[in-house]
């Protein structure tokens, strides 16, 4: 018979409600069965300080406690003043339907948690919980400014003003004053309200015009709009108070943050995301590893018979995915660069959505190395990975050839050839992105200017919405005259999409 050690002679097992708890005592010697006492307890203060005292009586001091919703906090708050608290998911240890009852469950907790059977989440200081509920309701605010915008072209839609064909941001500079003098009814014809737009917008004059001949705006589309308009402009001046509150909670952890803005991809409110959620600190996940799996960004275990089968990744924190996801799509634009050529190559192989997750699982190990050695992150020299990978195909080419029967002399001749005529890199880098053992401590991070940046308020348009862009410079709400900087369209800059595949039957450089 196999015999389970006891690790806590004391413990108690708490199954959480909203409007009960159910408490479950296990007591007695470590080599004797365990004695259990249960009780109901209410939620309120008074009746929590009645439980803080019979576990005291008990003399309890470790207790199991049951993670549902955000009921398990107000009990949290009165039992860590005097008992070991270990949270534990309720996913993990759920019984078997047809056998499961409330007390049941807390006698279940308090019994494994007597053998150590029980695996504790990651609780976070107060700091961060309180930085994390500013970041989180930044996102929800965000959204519901989006959510009044879509309903405002909605209605413009409705209207037979085709704004959104041909504005990509429709709540621009441009598009703000065409709106206004829609909503104030102006005589004015289509080539007018088309004659408002600035920069690159007026070489779109002609399609422009047209998409807003003969609309249909009436009284009622304004009011509509107004009303959205209104909320938006209330929602972002609350999300404009918002970031400063966040600046002023990132201040214990400044180090930690611009350490983070030194990763590819990841800028003022990505930093700020996943500071809130993984914490300034590594000590609670042994390797990047555990990080990426706590975080629900690994690949999940299917493996039965000796077969392994394919597994989505998990259910875990959604607004760290969505953080790592924007901070990977900024990462794999950043031209020669390790992430990019990673991305591009777990896209030939994986397709779009899986690289970008793979993308967010590599840049998720970086944050846990540079957290953990409290050193910034050193992009590879470019001319460093150009080298490395001419070598793997110099040697993949070469093995192919001495399969295929050649001759291993000349072979190794070509190689010896090939490998001596490489380029020098005039500054070379750690190779590896995924680690930063070998980068300078010394090293400043790569935004100097995070909290300036963060402080500045973006600019307005006439109806009220922060623009993209935080330099006023560029833009105007005046219409300037013909020829000035506003109506010349910058040159045109091509961009790198990326490696593509020849077709076949094309020339191949040699």
């Amino acid at each position: 018979m196999i015999t389970i050690p006891v690790i806590t002679e004391t413990c108690a097992g708490i199954d959480v409600g909203k409007r009960g708890l159910a408490v479950a005592v296990a007591t007695g010697p470590a080599d004797k069965e365990a004695a259990i006492t249960t009780r109901w307890c209410g939620t309120t203060v008074p009746a929590l300080r009645e439980l803080q005292a019979w576990l005291r009586a008990c003399g309890c001091t470790s207790v199991a406690l049951e993670s549902t919703g955000v009921s398990w906090i107000p009990v949290k708050n009165i039992l860590e003043e005097e008992c070991r608290i270990t949270l534990v998911c309720a996913r993990k240890h759920h019984p078997k339907k047809g056998d499961k009852t409330d007390f049941q469950d807390a006698i279940n907790l308090a019994i494994y948690h007597r053998h150590g059977l029980l695996t504790g989440s990651y609780l976070p200081e107060r700091g961060i919980v309180e930085l994390r509920d500013l970041t989180r309701r930044r996102k929800k605010l965000i959204g519901a400014i989006q959510s009044e915008k879509n309903r405002i072209q909605k209605v413009l839609e409705t209207a037979n003003v085709k704004l959104g064909n041909i504005v990509s941001d429709v709540f621009g500079v441009s598009g703000q004053e065409i709106l206004q003098a829609l909503l104030d009814n102006a005589p004015m014809m289509a080539a007018e309200l088309a004659n408002m737009a600035k920069r690159r917008l007026r070489k779109k004059l002609p399609q422009l015009t047209e998409a807003l001949e003969a609309h249909q705006m009436n009284d009622h589309h304004r009011w509509l709009i107004e009303q959205s308009i209104a909320h938006a402009k209330f929602v972002d001046e609350q999300v404009e108070e918002l970031e400063k509150k966040i600046e002023e909670q990132l201040q214990p952890y400044r180090r930690q943050y611009e350490l983070l803005m030194t990763i590819p991809g990841i800028k003022e409110a990505s930093a700020a995301n996943i500071l809130a959620e993984i914490g300034p600190r590594m000590d609670q996940f042994p390797d990047g590893d555990h990080l990426s799996s706590w975080a629900g960004i690994c690949p999940g275990n299917n493996r039965t018979a000796g077969k392994s089968k394919s597994s989505h990744i998990k259910k875990a924190n959604k607004f760290l995915v969505a953080s790592l996801v924007e901070a990977a799509w900024g990462a794999t634009r950043k031209k020669d660069s390790a992430s990019q050529r990673k991305f591009y190559r777990w896209l030939r192989k994986l397709g779009k959505k899986k690289a970008v997750i793979a993308m967010c699982h590599h840049q998720l190990k970086v944050v846990w190395s540079v957290l953990k050695h409290g050193r910034p992150f050193i992009e590879p020299d470019p001319i460093v990975l150009k080298t490395i990978e001419r070598q793997k195909q110099i040697r993949h080419h070469a093995n192919r050839l001495r399969q295929l029967g050649a001759d291993a002399e000349a072979i190794t001749a070509v190689m010896e050839t090939l490998l001596a005529d490489e380029p020098v890199a005039t500054a070379s880098a750690p190779a590896n992105a995924e680690t930063t053992e070998a980068a300078n401590p010394t090293c400043q991070p790569r935004c100097k200017c995070s909290s300036q940046k963060m402080k500045r308020s973006l600019p307005r348009g006439v109806l009220g919405f922060r623009l993209r862009n935080a330099y006023k410079d560029l833009y105007s709400t005046v219409k300037e005259p013909t020829g000035t900087t506003l109506d010349t369209p910058p040159p045109k800059t091509t961009k790198r999409r990326g490696p593509t595949r020849k077709k076949a039957g094309a020339s191949v450089e040699q």
